[in-house]
């Protein structure tokens, strides 16, 4: 039985009501009986809302957490200034239980933040990702997902090479599990097919995974406006870069979805309306990130899911089930394993004298200049 923590905090810009979503998500869990649930927060707030709400006493627990992160802080005051927020009590209930999983709505920020300075990283692996799903046109594995995978969407802002090929493993992995993908295609977001005018870092784990045989499909370099084609299951690149792509992504939905509405209200005398008003709907459904719950958090020994700030009920039950699929399917060991692969498979790349990026004279000629 998976243990799921919720962090029944708002998250930044949500509002209070946000707490109440988290909550009544929680409760409807436990009355399942299928997890035990834990629900982080102000305890007295928390039990007098559960008076209300339909729930399992002996699957849902609450734990005290008397400090709140003031959004409007930049981060490191914040976390200094609530030394015992939802979010860091939340950690360390994972880090004392292996079975756990955190789910919150909180900022991104501080999740990692609290993450890396509680839990433990995967073996080998030096820097976290932050893993979301996206649509594409073409769906993938078996159970035909409508969604490839994208990391890292903001928990490393700036990456080495190595960062990219570790998050290439990890990525490939979680798909190979959550997607039932045998060998998962995995792309470099780029400028261009060729890597002649990518940055350094992108040459260089270009190299890297070409030479390294991984136990995924690697495909080359992606250009930003094929990313949604399906042709990759796992697109990866830089925190800041992947969060940027995401924005875009989201937004251009966003669009054809008013568009799409926009039309189908001047045409309302038509026959066609009906068929607008179902593409309506099928847009809204398949651009709806709440079906899809949350990014997880790769690299930790332990499983963490973040969901957006504006969460509903129905994104944090999506949430919950993510996090116990993750944990039934055992997807964390499957990421160290991808990882662990992969490190030897580029040790073997050096001691049989395949070119490391770092020793490479030729790599050290077209290394950017520094700033």
């Amino acid at each position: 039985m998976a243990h799921i923590v919720i962090d029944s905090c708002p998250g930044a810009g949500a509002g209070r009501e946000c707490s109440g979503e988290a909550l009544e998500a929680a409760a409807i869990a436990s009355l399942e009986r299928l997890h035990q649930i834990t629900v982080v927060g102000d305890e007295s707030e928390i039990t007098l809302a559960l008076q209300r709400i339909a729930h399992d006493a002996e699957h849902l627990r609450v734990v005290h957490a008397a400090d709140r992160i003031d959004p409007e802080q930049d981060l490191r005051t914040a976390l200094a200034r609530a030394p015992r927020s939802s979010v860091v009590v939340g950690m360390e209930l994972l880090a004392r239980d292996p079975a756990a999983i955190f789910v919150s709505a909180g900022g991104p920020g501080a999740i990692v933040t609290a993450a890396l300075a509680t839990l433990q990283r995967i073996p080998s692996v030096s820097r976290a990702a932050l893993a979301a799903v996206y649509p594409t046109l073409r769906p993938h594995g078996p159970a035909s997902d409508p969604f490839a995978l994208l990391l890292d969407v903001g928990a490393t802002v700036s990456c080495t090479s190595d960062d990219l090929v570790t998050f290439a493993a990890m990525g490939a992995a979680y798909a190979a599990k959550i997607s039932r993908l045998e060998r998962p295609r995995v792309a470099l977001l780029s400028n261009g097919a060729s890597t002649s005018s990518a940055p350094q870092r992108i040459r260089d784990a270009h190299r890297q995974l070409q030479h390294s045989q991984p136990g995924f499909e690697y495909i080359g370099c992606l250009r930003a406006d094929h990313v949604t084609s399906g042709d990759a299951d796992v697109v990866v690149t830089d925190g800041f870069t992947g969060d940027v792509l995401l924005r875009t992504l989201e937004g251009i939905a966003a669009t054809a979805e008013a568009l799409i509405q926009r039309a189908a209200e001047r045409m309302q005398w038509r026959v066609g309306v009906k068929m607008l008003a179902d593409g309506i709907t099928a847009v809204r459904e398949f651009t709806d990130w709440e079906n899809y719950g949350g990014a997880p958090l790769l690299g930790l020994d332990r499983a963490v899911i973040v969901t957006q700030a504006n969460s509903g009920r129905r994104a944090f039950l999506n949430a919950i089930r993510l996090g116990a699929k993750i944990d039934r399917l055992q997807v964390l060991d499957a990421v160290a394993a991808g990882v662990a692969a992969m490190r030897s498979k580029l040790a073997e790349g050096v001691a049989e004298g395949v070119a490391d990026p770092v020793a490479d004279p030729v790599a050290r000629d077209l290394e950017e200049p520094a700033p």
